[in-house]
């Protein structure tokens, strides 16, 4: 990757507006903190903005509470985008915000590359956005503290699936290696971010656990949330994260459908054991997209329709 552009974008911009996409999961997050650290070590003024609220899971992180979900109203000289593969998946209108320079840094590889200019820093080998930022910090002799090799180590361990996917190459456990030697706390995360629950939490997995079922002679497992569950158990949205990693580990089962839906629309979070390209299926519902193995979509039907049209489109996949 060469960094001589986004060295300049920074050196030449006061203002850094940081955002990522809908749902915030690890690398979204451990992302943004990483590059919050790093233009405020230079004395640029920062903000991070999500339209969705920080995982309660990820609060241990440092700077985490800076993560805001209301749009500033200042004005911005550059606004970087982390881990998001189109504008569409940021959940607010880009255009509203009057920032002429896009930074846009991610590993999808349905990236649609809207970054101003030579401003787009793709790498779809990457597992993770963190990872990318691992490059440039450590290719750009950038040294920092622990808590960001605890950011970088949490954005590239979540995206692994705690290092279960196949994207978990023996490059990736270099760097987290070299994350470990910066100080980041490998057990320490991995137990916070896997293994700390809240009662309510764990009450709303039990409850997604129970609507189990199985599809198209057992090829496909899926788990199903009704949005109104999270009022009735008291949880948060966030409680429901990795949930959709469960539905692939069922013997036989091809892909794992993970649903989300209120009266008007349903979310799909598909995974894939590696015979079936969800990112592929995803794409076929307009704003879908992600990668072979863990993708998403969102179509703007009732639950039981819009999973009659999604078995439909795996039913094909599985000829």
């Amino acid at each position: 990757m060469i960094w001589t552009p986004l060295n300049n974008a920074i050196e030449s911009n006061n203002s850094f507006l940081l955002s990522s996409h809908l749902s915030l999961d690890g690398d979204c997050v451990g992302s943004q903190l990483a590059f919050l650290w790093y233009l405020q070590s230079l004395g640029k003024k920062v903000k991070c903005f999500c339209v969705d609220p920080l995982p309660q899971k990820f609060a241990f992180l440092e700077n985490s509470g800076l993560i805001i979900t209301e749009l500033p109203k200042e004005k911005f000289d550059a606004l970087m985008i982390l881990d998001c593969s189109s504008v569409s998946r940021l959940g607010w209108d880009v255009k509203n915000a009057g920032i002429n320079t896009i930074i846009n840094i991610d590993h999808h590889r349905d990236n649609t590359n809207f970054g101003t200019g030579d401003l787009n820093f793709i790498d779809p080998a990457a597992a993770a956005a963190g990872e990318i930022i691992f490059s440039f910090f450590n290719e750009c002799n950038i040294e920092y503290p622990r808590h960001v090799a605890e950011s970088l180590y949490t954005a590239i361990m979540t995206d692994t699936g705690g290092f279960r996917f196949s994207n978990t190459t023996s490059k990736v456990l270099n760097v987290c290696a070299k994350l470990i030697d910066k100080g980041a706390d490998c057990a320490g995360i991995y137990d916070k971010v896997y293994s700390s629950h809240t009662q309510q939490a764990l009450v709303l997995q039990s409850r997604i656990w129970s609507s189990l079922s199985f599809h198209l002679d057992g090829k496909i497992c899926s788990m199903d949330m009704p949005m109104s569950i999270l009022k009735e158990t008291g949880s948060q949205y966030s409680d429901s994260e990795g949930m959709a990693d469960n539905t692939i580990t069922a013997i036989g089962a091809e892909v794992g459908i993970m649903t989300k839906h209120t009266p008007e629309e349903t979310h799909f979070s598909l995974r894939s054991r590696g015979k079936i390209d969800v990112g592929r299926v995803a794409q076929k519902i307009p704003g879908g997209g992600g990668h072979s193995c863990a993708a998403g979509c969102t179509i703007k039907l009732p639950y039981k329709e819009a999973m009659e049209q999604m078995l439909a489109i795996l039913a094909k996949e599985l000829e």
